[in-house]
């Protein structure tokens, strides 16, 4: 904010008409003049303005000499908002259209005593002329010459869009009287005609043509900067691929390749087994056959038994049935990272910030487990607490460091839209090695130190390399990224939450492995894996 921007001291383009002045000539005594003196200053707003911006503009009145009179009245006083500087400039001038807009009477001051001015026009940039009336005339003695001037009146405009004209970067106004409309006279008969012309600075549109970068000018000196846009905002998708999304990589440039399509194969496998009872009989007809002979009256029945057999026969259909299921969805971009110490200093509410790790857990569906141990909340002295995990005194013990990094690749792996056990990423196998090593109580030193290196690879660098293979960072700068909306929202601006907490867990005994697991006053703490299901051990 300045106290004082005039046209002049701000390199900008004046022109006054002034008629009559005849300084250092000796008077006629016949001769009249009446000379009306105007300038035009910028009081306050921004150096370079742009749309949207408010100038305050001061508009100073006084006189030249007046031969055959003592005074000036002014009646009214005219200020052209926008002038098209490919036309004469004078009252009124050629308007350049809704460019400037006045922002209304209540906005005017005046140091001219006992006057009070009004336009009577809205807050509107038409008409393109406004014009001033004074609640009593202004009168001005002659001689009163600028600076400092007689008096001045102040008020606001607005700045609507960029000049049209042959001067895109400046907006031409004019002040001035009209004779023809007895605007101010003299007593000695004439009338003034005195006008004065300036012209606002604009900020350049600072347009670099690539839509991956900001175009922004600096309001003190108008100059141009085009810094890279935020990681992940859209960009003109062109590659002709529909499983890949085009995104600003946070460098300026538009990557084709920002998100990519992960398939997901689901095989489902349904038995269906059917059985069928048969049954079959099998029937003897009974048959007596008499047989008559005479010897002796003497007769002799054979009687054939009837059998009946019924047989039972079950047979079993099995039929199976495999159907294949792929999605293919999109990743949430490139790959987000952050530290254990990140993670370890964002798990409270310290200064009122939110805690982030416990949202991540959240995310995860409230539990996460990691060397073969159960994480659900970011508690002091407890067992199942990721804060316990992430700050802790490791003091040579291996396990410690690497349930550490485990439990940040764990909270990254959930960040970037995967589940905790990191099986969709590229450390996939890393992570479900190193968990098992973990768990191990005769793991060697070896393999504790070269899963340690790797997950350290991936939490600080994206990177994903096989234990005991060297950290190759994956592209671009992962721990610049910002975290998902649903774990950090603009407004939170997630600050450290947990500095405090974080030492104090560093300090105590418990730990989540090992055995400072039995040192936590409360969770889980069981003598082998645990689930996110158990509430108590086995």
């Amino acid at each position: 904010m300045r106290c004082s921007w005039k046209s002049t001291a701000r390199g900008l383009s004046t022109a006054g008409v002034v008629l009559g002045l005849l300084g250092g000539v000796p008077s006629i005594a016949a001769a009249k003049t009446c000379n009306g003196l105007l300038t035009i200053d910028y009081v306050a707003g921004p150096n370079f303005p742009r749309p949207g911006d408010v100038v305050r503009v001061r508009l100073t009145l006084g006189t030249g000499s007046i031969q055959g009179g003592t005074k000036l009245t002014v009646n009214r006083l005219r200020f052209d908002l926008d002038c098209n500087s490919n036309f004469t400039l004078g009252i009124p001038c050629t308007d350049e259209g809704a460019i400037v807009e006045y922002e209304g009477d209540p906005t005017i001051t005046t140091t001219c005593a006992g006057v009070t001015w009004s336009s009577g026009h809205a807050v509107s940039s038409s008409p393109n002329e406004v014009v001033f009336t004074p609640s009593t005339p202004v009168m001005i003695p002659a001689g009163q010459s600028i600076p400092p001037g007689f008096c001045a009146l102040e008020f606001d405009v607005k700045v609507l869009s960029q000049s049209v004209d042959s001067t895109p970067d400046q907006i031409e106004e004019v002040t001035g009287y009209l004779a023809s409309q007895s605007d101010a006279s003299c007593d000695n008969g004439l009338t003034s005609s005195g006008q004065q012309s300036a012209s606002l600075p604009l900020c350049p549109t600072c347009d670099d043509n690539n839509e991956c970068t900001e175009n922004v000018c600096n309001q003190q000196d108008g100059t141009c900067t085009n810094p890279p846009k935020q990681d992940s905002t859209p960009c003109t998708d062109n590659d002709g691929d529909a499983c890949t999304t085009a995104g600003c990589d946070g460098n300026g440039t538009c990557d084709q390749r920002h998100m990519v399509c992960v398939t997901t194969t689901t095989t489902t496998t349904t038995t269906t087994t059917t059985t069928t009872t048969t049954t079959t009989t099998v029937a003897t007809t009974t048959t007596t056959v008499a047989t008559t002979t005479t010897v002796a009256t003497t007769t002799t029945s054979t009687t054939v038994a009837t059998t009946t057999t019924s047989t039972a026969a079950t047979t079993s259909t099995t039929v199976t049935t495999t159907t294949t299921t792929s999605t293919t969805t999109p990743t949430n971009g490139p790959f987000v990272c952050r530290t254990p110490g990140f993670w370890a200093t964002h798990a409270g509410r310290e200064k009122g910030a939110p805690n982030l790790t416990q949202r991540v857990i959240d995310a995860a569906g409230g539990c996460i487990i990691i060397c073969g141990e159960k994480i659900q909340n970011t508690n002091l002295d407890n067992a199942n607490s990721a804060e316990e995990a992430l700050c802790v005194n490791i003091d040579g013990e291996s396990q410690l460091q690497l349930a550490r990094q485990l439990m940040a690749a764990a909270l990254n792996c959930v960040v970037n839209g995967g589940p905790s056990n990191c099986s969709a990423s590229g450390i996939a196998s890393t992570f479900s090695f190193c968990d098992g090593v973990c768990q191990n109580p005769g793991a060697t030193q070896t393999s504790l130190s070269q899963c340690i290196e790797a997950l350290d690879c991936f939490n600080n660098t994206g990177g994903t390399p096989a234990p005991g293979a060297s950290c190759n960072p994956a592209p671009g700068n992962c721990d610049n990224r910002d975290l998902p909306k649903s774990i950090c929202k603009a407004e939170d601006k997630c600050p450290a939450s947990s500095s405090k907490k974080c030492n104090d867990a560093n300090q105590n005994l418990c730990t989540v492995v090992g055995p400072g697991e039995a040192q936590c006053t409360s969770g889980l703490k069981c003598g082998g894996p645990e689930t996110c299901t158990e509430t108590t051990c086995p």
